[in-house]
């Protein structure tokens, strides 16, 4: 009974916070894309980081977004989340595009976070495009999580935003809590795409993911420091 009593109160002391983004200035149905040359946005002690093309009025890795457009399916949509709004039915989301890293400014022990396909990656896969397939038996796409600690890998999660293998027909159009506890203690999280749907230039997917509401704890070592 001891044994079980000291287990329950060291989960009780491991407080759960989360990365909501709701703090970062953002009007109604509007974003953040790093046009500010600012090279990252800042909340709850994260880094998340961007790399801005003025000269092609392009971005990839994270950016904010405040967008719920989900009928649109185009380009020019590629900030909306196709779940209409944020998760928790909050006003802001951060999605990934291509690429990205969120950086700890202390060690973390990574709980999950929830995700869904942005509005142009999910209509891009149901109805197809001049550079895409519609998705169909056999088909994927998911995002690759992987942490990292002082720059060693501690674990991968891979999470499909459409599965169609093996009799499937998943193409995610809510939010859902993605377990990363696998990742263990980290201070860097990346994130990759992959799909079955590939040219000669790589993924013909439109690579974006939305993300919101990571659950995380201070690690044992953080706190010692």
């Amino acid at each position: 009974m001891l044994a079980i009593s000291m287990f329950l109160v060291s989960c009780e002391d491991e407080e759960t916070l989360f990365v909501t983004f709701e703090d970062v200035a953002l009007s109604a149905d509007s974003i953040w894309n790093g046009s500010d040359a600012s090279g990252k946005f800042t909340t709850s002690g994260f880094d998340f980081n961007n790399s801005y093309n003025a000269a092609w009025f392009s971005w990839s890795g994270f950016a904010c977004s405040a967008k719920t457009d989900t009928k649109t399916n185009s380009y020019e949509n590629q900030y909306s989340v196709i779940a209409g709004i944020g998760a928790a039915k909050s006003a802001k989301f951060a999605l990934v595009y291509d690429s990205a890293s969120m950086v700890s400014s202390s060690a973390i022990k990574i709980k999950n976070a929830m995700l869904t396909n942005s509005t142009y990656a999910y209509l891009d896969m149901k109805n197809g495009s001049d550079y895409s397939k519609i998705f169909a038996a056999g088909d994927w796409f998911k995002v690759i999580i992987t942490g990292y600690n002082n720059n060693v890998k501690t674990a991968s999660v891979d999470y499909y935003l459409a599965d169609f293998r093996e009799g499937k027909s998943f193409l995610s159009a809510n939010w859902a809590k993605v377990d990363l506890s696998a990742l263990g203690v980290v201070n860097q999280l990346t994130f990759t795409f992959d799909s079955s749907d590939k040219g000669s230039y790589g993924v013909n997917t439109p690579k974006y993911v939305c993300i919101d509401n990571i659950g995380y704890s201070i690690a044992e070592t953080a706190k010692k420091d």
